[in-house]
């Protein structure tokens, strides 16, 4: 029963779309609605991605795996990109189109701020009442999927700084990307892993695509089947060999090193992250989506993100720490993920509602 969550997140992703025809194109294809829509789609993939990681993946103990999840396991970081991109676009977009854009701009963080550290306090609490040591830094180790959010506030007083404070637009471009350097370089060094940096400089790609999107969007359907293929290529190929890396190595008859496929793992979700993003890009061109459940999910994507880690790990055979007794084990991966995000989804439209109620 849990491979037909493969069609049913198609028929979600394509209920109501539409196909342009020939020599048509969806001039929308970055509107508010598309992407808030794409964005309500890719934060139910995440929900997967991190279930089949609970159940699914290689690293977790043989008892412990269960199929059929396993499509979901490395795609995570694809759609965070996703995020990020769109980020970057909307920030860009809208400081140029909305007058007094940066005026009150610390709401916006605190929008970031707000429903993190409510999250982190229910993580905290739960870890506290089931007396589990927390392993420094706590801040990080008492929620560890917030690193998203750290991620996204650096680049939005980054992006304050380049767009506010520095008035020459070039310039600006320039000081973003030289924040993005900055935090891959900080993050390379000191994070525990490779997803609190593989995917930010993505915000950057969408800022210069909302700068130039009339001259992109022109060249791209000059070449638009070229584009199509070469963007499926590169994002497989990439995809696999960062993420199938001991499986690439054997194929090409060479010997595993740690250093080097650190850093073959790091390039190729980078490059992945990009292609992948494109080709969304490339197939919304030809592609409108839209529907009311889409929609509904894209106006809270934030919480989402936030909430449905703490089902993930209730429902899961252990709290956190292989050794915590969860709320309840939901091993039926199907009855897992249903679960996961039949509560997850109402409790993040509640928690939505009364940050916007007490007004940021």
């Amino acid at each position: 029963m849990v491979y037909l969550i493969y069609p049913l997140m198609a028929v979600c992703l394509f209920w109501g779309a539409k196909i342009c025809k020939r020599k048509e194109w969806n001039e929308d294809v970055l509107s508010y609605a598309q992407t808030k829509s794409f964005l309500g789609f890719a934060a139910l993939m995440i929900i997967l991605h991190h279930c089949s990681q609970r159940t699914s993946a290689p690293w977790l103990p043989v008892n412990r795996q269960v199929r059929g999840l396993d499509g979901f396991v490395y795609i995570g970081y694809i759609f965070v990109a996703m995020f990020f991109f769109c980020s970057g676009y909307g920030m860009y977009t809208s400081s140029r189109s909305k007058e007094g854009f940066f005026k009150g701009y610390y709401k916006r963080i605190l929008m970031l701020i707000v429903p993190t550290v409510v999250m982190w306090l229910v993580f905290f609490t739960i870890e506290r009442v089931k007396g589990m040591h927390i392993y420094p830094p706590v801040w990080l180790n008492t929620y560890d999927y917030i690193w998203f959010v750290p991620a996204l506030i650096f680049m939005y007083i980054f992006f304050y700084l380049s767009f506010h404070l520095i008035k020459n637009e070039k310039v600006g471009v320039a000081a973003m990307i030289a924040g993005t350097i900055i935090y891959f370089i900080l993050c390379y060094y000191f994070s525990p892993g490779t997803w609190w940096y593989n995917t930010h400089h993505l915000f950057v790609v969408g800022i210069i695509v909302g700068r130039h999107k009339e001259g992109i969007m022109s060249g791209v359907k000059k070449l638009y089947p070229l584009w199509i293929v070469l963007s499926l290529i590169i994002t497989a190929a990439f995809f696999y060999i960062s993420n199938y890396y001991w499986q690439f190595i054997t194929l090409i008859g060479k010997t595993y090193d740690d250093s080097t496929h650190r850093t073959v793992e790091l390039l190729g979700q980078v490059i992945s992250a990009f292609s992948a993003t494109f080709l969304v890009f490339l197939i919304g061109m030809k592609v409108k989506i839209g529907n009311r459940l889409l929609k509904l999910l894209g106006a809270f994507t934030l919480e989402i993100y936030l909430v449905h880690p703490l089902f993930v790990q209730l429902f899961s055979f252990a709290f956190l720490q292989n050794t915590v007794k969860p709320l309840y084990h939901i091993q039926d991966p199907f009855l897992y993920v249903a679960a996961v995000m039949a509560v997850s989804v109402p409790i993040a439209f509640l928690l939505h509602k009364v940050i916007k109620k007490v007004g940021l």
